[in-house]
């Protein structure tokens, strides 16, 4: 048998230790230690009652034969490699309790002992277990498809490349991307999140996901020792090693506190004798001390916590690469963030469509999705990407021209068309309405400008699309004590836009690579700890430089994530207040551990010494008894619940793409408002931030009533 405080359990990590075949005393342990406490029952009988004391000690001595075979091997094992443990305080203890008639108690402390390494060894193994439970989340079979149709293969002989059918109801054998087929699959296992995600060609998936309504067809895009699930059990295994302060400490403090217990309990036992010829007493009095004083408790009061930590984030869908990371949480005092793929989507949508000289939206849209149908630039994909769906056709387009980074011109039905930015119009001596346009650039947007030859005759505005759930982590932080700082390259308006939006206490636009570094710089010399969220190359410099890197997954970059300390699978910020919360949980715990096994050894260790504490009371409350609270302590962690309802993401990111009268036969896009397209609710428009009511969040009472503004009549949302 392995007792926790004293074996490889605390010296390696536990994803790392190898299943052993159990002895036999392991195996059947119950069938010894019931006759072991019978025999100690009868032993204590004898001598109190019968008062045969030699009987009595015979009694207790077969006790321990039963009870003791783990413990003693154990005890054999430590003397080899010159380490002194707690096994051999135990066997020590037991040993001279006979020499003072006391072996009934010997017996008693040798029992509890071993029952306690039992049940923190079941303690342990559940942490085990959760680690290899991710492994088998993944299910060992997979249908191939072939020429003559499926057949059920073992997943780890499936090649990248191949394609595999996955049934409704089916598990998701390895990573992949759909190629054919759409179907919600709940990726509970993998990111923590139990609301299903629709998936459809092109999209990827992941190992372990539960494929709910529809049958697809995946390629492979990862073998079966590389998936997702792989890499996280891998992670939670790789993160052990990566121990905090506590940890380091409290294994630097065992490694000298066993040797001076030991040598403080013969100094109790030996030097009183020359002051009160008492050899009885102060010898029995030394071996409570050394019982009393076992380090257990201590030494498993960090590393079983935050092996449960470390397994419920992963979980939770968050990797982190260190128990030190835990630890970490407690120094940040803020959060910057980069806005581009991180606060937002990292997609341009069309914000607003302004016609001028009489023109309507739909024609102008129409021009420059024609336009921008010949051009590869992000700007241009967007306009047409949203023209696509408006199902708005196109004209031809003649003599098309590029001038880089300025803008384009094409000629449609003979006409000359330019669109671009107001340095390219202003070069053809297009007047232009200036006022309007600083009024839109306020707004954080990015005009882009459309002229008939010299004639001026609108914009569309284009900008990011706000994450679903960038307001809550905002929120989140902040009512957790945090100060939150938007750093990023993009235009310092429309960092104040989304700063604004989001009641981000400083917004910091217009930074490169190497000046988000000197920033995390700057915030480091202001406060305790900095945390750095991120998921571009760009953001790679400043993650390394903060306290505390943290990377989006789902969208990060391979440095990015090999930078970062702490990773979200997914895009959900809303994880990062897990990560907090569990890492918080943790480092309670973890304290309340300490403090309990050091208070309460010293209380027991000073009844001890004015001779108030028994053999039995120090191994059962003392040694037992504080190592079983600190195991239960830690393993609560397994019980956190996210604090935040699970929101209707469905609702929020609504398929419908355009509003349309039937009656002018007219077509407008969804206006947007707090960053994203508003809501059909009833019969009205309303901010998507109205569908997340709830006492952790504000919410947003904007709304539009559904009338078209030219005919009045009620408006399609399509």
């Amino acid at each position: 048998m392995t007792h926790a405080c004293s074996s490889s359990i605390c010296e390696v990590p536990l994803g790392e230790i190898e299943e052993e075949k159990e002895s036999f005393f392991e195996e059947k342990f119950w069938f010894f230690i019931i006759p072991s406490a019978i025999l100690i029952g009868i032993a204590i009988f004898v001598e109190f009652v019968l008062e045969e004391v030699i009987i009595s000690q015979i009694l207790a001595f077969t006790s321990i034969m039963f009870s003791s075979p783990g413990v003693v091997l154990e005890a054999i094992e430590d003397l080899k490699n010159k380490r002194i443990s707690a096994n051999i305080l135990m066997v020590i203890a037991a040993i001279a309790s006979f020499f003072i008639l006391h072996g009934q108690e010997g017996a008693m402390a040798i029992l509890l002992y071993s029952i306690a390494e039992k049940l923190e060894e079941i303690t342990a193994d559940k942490s085990r277990n959760a680690i290899k439970d991710l492994l088998e989340l993944a299910p060992d079979e997979a249908l191939l498809k072939t020429e003559k149709g499926y057949k059920s293969v073992l997943s780890k002989d499936v090649k990248i490349g191949e394609i595999v059918g996955i049934k409704p109801g089916m598990k998701v054998p390895l990573d992949g991307r759909i190629i054919k087929g759409s179907s919600y699959f709940n990726e509970s296992a993998i990111t923590g999140e139990s609301i299903p995600v629709y998936k459809k060609e092109g999209d990827e998936i992941f190992a372990a996901s539960l494929n709910s309504d529809s049958f697809i067809d995946m390629t492979v895009l990862k073998e079966s020792t590389n998936t997702l699930v792989a890499q996280i059990a891998d992670s939670v295994r790789t993160a052990q090693l990566n121990r905090s302060k506590q940890e380091k400490f409290i294994e630097k403090f065992a490694k000298y506190y066993t040797p001076v217990i030991l040598a403080l309990s013969l100094t109790v036992m030996i030097v009183p004798q020359f002051f009160f010829h008492n050899f009885y007493d102060w010898f029995y009095r030394g071996l409570v001390l050394l019982v009393v004083s076992c380090p257990c408790a201590l030494t498993l009061s960090t590393p079983l916590a935050n092996i449960a930590s470390l397994t419920k984030l992963a979980r939770e869908g968050i990797l982190v690469k260190g128990n030190r990371f835990i630890e970490k949480v407690k120094e940040i005092e803020v959060f910057a963030f980069d806005k581009t793929g991180t606060l937002t989507e990292g997609k341009l949508k069309i914000f607003d469509i302004v016609p001028y000289n009489g023109l309507e939206k739909s024609e102008l849209l129409k021009i420059a999705g024609s336009l921008e149908s010949l051009s590869e630039h992000p700007i241009g994909k967007a306009i047409t990407n949203q023209t696509s769906t408006l199902e708005i056709s196109f004209y031809p387009v003649n003599n098309f021209e590029i001038a880089k980074g300025k803008g384009i011109q094409g000629e449609i039905e003979g006409k000359t068309y330019r669109i671009g930015n107001q340095a390219y119009l202003e070069e053809f001596g297009v007047d232009l309405p200036i006022k309007d346009l600083e009024e839109v650039e306020q707004l954080g947007t990015i005009p882009i400008l459309l002229a008939l030859d010299t004639k001026f005759i609108g914009f569309i505005t284009i900008r990011d699309v706000l994450r679903v759930t960038a307001p809550i982590i905002i929120e989140g932080l902040k009512k957790r004590g945090f100060k939150t700082v938007l750093i990023s390259g993009d235009n310092q308006l429309v960092c104040n836009t989304i700063g604004s939006c989001l009641d981000i206490d400083e917004s910091l636009g217009e930074r490169l690579p190497n000046q988000k570094s000197e920033e995390i710089k700057d915030l480091k010399k202001k406060y305790k700890g900095v945390a750095m969220v991120g998921d571009g190359i760009n953001d790679a410099p400043a993650l390394a430089l903060s306290d505390l890197g943290i990377a989006i997954g789902a969208s990060a970059t391979d440095i990015t994530v090999e930078t970062a300390d702490v990773i979200i699978i997914n895009d959900d910020l809303k994880k990062i207040l897990t990560f907090v919360d569990i890492a918080k949980k943790t480092n309670k715990k973890i304290k309340q551990n300490i403090w309990t096994s050091i208070s309460i050894k010293l209380t027991f260790a000073f009844l001890t010494v004015i001779g108030l504490m028994t053999l039995w009371l120090a191994v059962g409350i003392g040694d037992m008894g504080v190592s079983l609270l600190v195991l239960a302590n830690g393993m609560t962690i397994f019980r956190y619940k996210f604090l935040y309802k699970q929101m209707p993401i469905e609702e929020i990111e609504s398929q419908a793409t355009s509003l349309i009268c039937s009656h002018c036969k007219t077509k407008d896009i969804i206006p947007q408002h707090h960053g994203r397209d508003m809501i059909l609710k009833g019969d009205k428009l309303v901010c998507w931030k109205n569908i997340l009511k709830s006492e952790e969040l504000e919410t947003c009472d904007e709304e539009i009533l559904l009338n078209c503004p030219y005919c009045k009549n009620q408006l399609d949302v399509q």
